[in-house]
């Protein structure tokens, strides 16, 4: 399941649960968590291009900050087959 490309439509509802949490910046990067089709991992960037890992849940509703995406911690993206 994490191979699967994100949906638009996915994209849309995770966008939403971020601004309904009053989240703002650019959207970089949606990979799905593995083992579910309901949770994804987000990349963010705000305008000083700090950018932090964000898990955001549809079955839950929720938006969870990880981490600040730095030298010691970086997202790779896996390639779908």
């Amino acid at each position: 399941m994490a191979d699967k490309e994100v949906t638009q439509l996915e994209k849309m509802k995770i966008i939403g649960l971020f601004r309904k949490e009053g989240f703002s910046g650019d959207y970089e990067n949606f990979q799905r968590v593995s083992g579910t089709d309901r949770e994804f991992f987000v990349v963010m960037s705000n305008e000083q291009g700090i950018k932090a890992l964000f898990r955001a849940s549809l079955m839950l509703n929720a938006v969870e900050f990880q981490y600040v995406l730095d030298d010691k911690h970086t997202f790779v993206m896996e390639k779908a087959e």
